[in-house]
């Protein structure tokens, strides 16, 4: 459960914070969505891939951290196994709520009934004047700095569809021969159509800064193995048990 609200010095000043790496809270949860300064560093551990908003027509990217609806194979405990982390998993138990629809300012809420919430220990919010501690301030600096980069991954994905360069891909996996899964509903770049770009769009996308991203997209498609891995090792456990 969760209980989302505003944050004030009044009703929270004697809120306290536990920061720890918990993300169990995304164990259902097997695409997280991402920001393309997180592309090179994820990579090196998950595949990266695009799903559409069928009423919007919108991109976003995601990591994909595993290969069926439901089960985040690196979420199902609390001790988190990678070496990398997506940024906006730091948010939590913070967020940024818009105060209305036509409006750009936003709260910031905390989500009350989290177990990283306390009384008696961890990270204070206010100190005794009823002022924001530099804790909440980073806390807000990075909720701001996150939301600021899904916008500028919302634009980039944008981009890379006008060009065409996004294609619907299917995968077939099989799980050592126990199980056959198929994965449908995501895009990749389309290494074909970027390689066959026109000069002066190509050299557009290395002035824009996206040529990085995009290889590291393509080449984090290869850590699908390892999610299949994850995923059998995860099946042998449940059978045991």
């Amino acid at each position: 459960m969760t209980n989302i609200v505003p944050l004030n010095h009044q009703q929270h000043a004697a809120l306290k914070v536990q920061d720890k790496k918990d993300f169990t809270r995304f164990k259902e949860q097997h695409l997280i969505p991402v920001v393309v300064q997180d592309f090179i560093p994820l990579a090196a551990e998950f595949p990266i891939a695009f799903v559409k908003n069928t009423e919007t027509g919108q991109f976003t990217a995601v990591a994909m951290m595993g290969l069926k609806p439901g089960i985040n194979l690196y979420c199902q405990t609390a001790n988190w196994p990678a070496e990398v982390i997506p940024s906006s998993f730091f948010n939590y138990p913070f967020s940024l709520v818009k105060q209305s629809e036509d409006d750009d300012n936003c709260f910031v809420c905390i989500d009350t009934d989290s177990s990283m919430i306390n009384n008696d220990s961890g990270q204070t919010l206010f100190d005794d004047k009823g002022e924001q501690t530099d804790y909440l301030k980073a806390r807000t600096e990075h909720l701001l700095d996150v939301a600021e980069r899904h916008e500028q991954t919302s634009g980039i994905m944008q981009y890379l569809a006008n060009k065409k360069l996004l294609t619907l891909k299917s995968l077939n996996i099989n799980l050592a021969g126990e199980e056959k899964l198929s994965l449908n509903g995501l895009y990749v770049i389309d290494e074909k159509k970027l390689e066959a770009l026109p000069d002066d769009e190509f050299n557009e996308l290395r002035s824009k800064g996206l040529l990085p991203i995009i290889y590291a997209h393509l080449s984090s498609m290869h850590q699908i193995a390892r999610l299949a891995k994850l995923q059998i090792n995860l099946n042998k456990s449940s059978a045991e048990n």
